[in-house]
């Protein structure tokens, strides 16, 4: 079954990423993205690490999805050729947010953690992945404090650089 969930996720996680490199339109481009995003999600969770998949989502479709959709709505294109092009894509967003939800409604109910009651041994997996979060926050602020630190003046680097251009072409209109 996990292998099912599996094959699942990495093709629509590929299929994803690949529509983002094929859409003309970057609010399609980036609607892909944050398909593609949800899906590591939900392979992070077919691992058995919760943690990294909550932080896929909180981190990537959170936090640096919601700057790409701000960076993409600076960006100057028609109005009218979104909403031509928008209404074509529903033919295609509709089936892809039925699969979806087919998706996570079959790891609700079949997959890894369905099966987690109230048994010691579930409990113990709980515990156990409780201590693979600390492990993760240990080795994240010692061993890879540097390239943390690193990646987040970058991205801070990057919204300063959009705000301000932003304010420029505000003040040359």
């Amino acid at each position: 079954m996990e292998y099912l969930f599996f094959t699942l996720f990495s093709s629509i996680a590929v299929i994803s990423a690949l529509l983002v490199i094929t859409f003309r339109n970057p609010v399609h481009s980036v609607v892909s993205l944050i398909v593609c995003f949800f899906q590591v999600a939900c392979l992070f969770v077919l691992l058995r690490s919760p943690f990294l998949a909550g932080a896929q989502i909180f981190v990537y479709v959170g936090a640096i999805m919601i700057f790409f959709v701000f960076a993409v709505f600076l960006m100057d294109f028609k109005s009218s050729m979104a909403k031509e092009r928008f209404g074509k894509m529903t033919v295609y967003a509709l089936p892809v947010a039925v699969l979806m939800f087919l998706e996570v409604l079959m790891l609700i109910v079949k997959g890894p953690f369905a099966k987690m009651g109230a048994q010691p041994a579930d409990v113990q997996k709980m515990m156990d992945l409780g201590q693979s979060t600390k492990a993760i926050g240990m080795v994240m602020f010692t061993k890879y404090l540097l390239p943390f630190e690193i990646i987040s003046v970058v991205l801070l680097v990057g919204f300063v650089g959009a705000v301000v251009l932003t304010v420029k072409e505000k003040k040359g209109e």
